[in-house]
């Protein structure tokens, strides 16, 4: 029967006895950068990128690799609010064969909240994402924990595992 392996933060480099450090990195606030298409943002929008920044529980685990996904979201949702506005100022338009349609525009909301959505579901925005999400970054902060007071308590006790 194979050996159980060892949890994070408690294996030991073979060549040199030493645990192995795990690095935290996290994603430092950024101002909503402009857009593409030169448009500004919705004042809603705006409050919302502050409100993610201001979440010290859900910015803490952002890393650098996050923030084409961060702008993503910003731009998805920004897209569904006017989109959605458009389309509630003329609701039903008249389609190629002079039949009344409902206007292109939900369609488009539709899409950008779509996109909107799995990216809130991958930064933890929301409510279920924020709880699915908090078990992962629970059980890394434990980790985490577990590692720095497993460094912290080497009093230097232990025989050096370089030696017979």
């Amino acid at each position: 029967m194979p050996r159980a392996k060892k949890l994070p933060g408690q294996a030991v480099d073979r060549r040199n006895g030493q645990r192995a450090a795990l690095p935290a990195v996290t994603l430092v606030r950024f101002p909503l950068p402009r857009r593409s298409d030169g448009r500004k943002y919705d004042l809603r929008t705006q409050r919302m990128w502050s409100a993610l920044w201001d979440d010290s529980r859900l910015s803490s685990v952002l890393a650098p690799v996050d923030r084409e996904l961060v702008i993503r979201w910003a731009q998805s949702v920004d897209d569904w609010i006017k989109a959605l506005e458009q389309a509630r100022e003329d609701p039903v338009t008249v389609g190629s064969m002079k039949q009344e349609v409902a206007s292109p525009f939900f369609s488009i909301a539709s899409q950008a909240l779509a996109v909107a959505e799995r990216c809130e579901s991958q930064l933890g925005i929301g409510a279920l994402n924020r709880a699915r999400l908090g078990i992962a970054i629970l059980a890394e902060a434990k980790g985490l924990a577990d590692l720095s007071s497993a460094l912290d308590d080497d009093g230097g006790d232990d025989d050096d595992p370089r030696l017979p």
